[in-house]
């Protein structure tokens, strides 16, 4: 049982992992587009919000499910802590609190924090499994 517990953490935190690339995928490809393809930005940058918000409505419950669970499993903050605090970045940014050119930087740095959030969540229970 507690082997198929860990295996189902590690797959949300491997899916919030993939997500995160996702979103860093995007925000990386945006600039690119926009030097690349000054015809479309005007069409990109209107988008460029609107998906952020989708993907953060994607993070933020399968992170918080992801580190809940793999907080109970091993007890750790550290891991929910920087992913939180991650989530929060990309809070911030998303909705302009600071500046609308704050928005991808804040993303990105956000979606990093995320990602070795879930690394970490995934070697602490990988750790609590063999200890057990």
């Amino acid at each position: 049982m507690a082997h198929a517990h860990t295996v189902h953490n590690d797959r949300l935190d491997r899916l919030a992992i993939a997500l995160s690339a996702l979103c860093l995928l995007h925000c990386l490809a945006i600039p690119l587009a926009v030097l690349a393809a000054p015809a479309v930005t005007v069409w990109l940058s209107g988008t460029e919000t609107a998906v952020h918000w989708a993907l953060l409505a994607l993070a933020v419950p399968l992170s918080i499910w992801a580190y809940s669970r793999g907080y109970r499993r091993h007890g750790g903050v550290a891991a929910t802590v920087l992913g939180g605090l991650g989530l929060a970045l990309m809070l911030v940014g998303v909705s302009h609190l600071l500046a609308a050119n704050w928005e991808i930087p804040l993303t990105l740095v956000g979606v990093v924090m995320v990602s070795v959030g879930h690394g970490m969540n995934i070697h602490r229970c990988r750790q609590a499994h063999t200890a057990v």
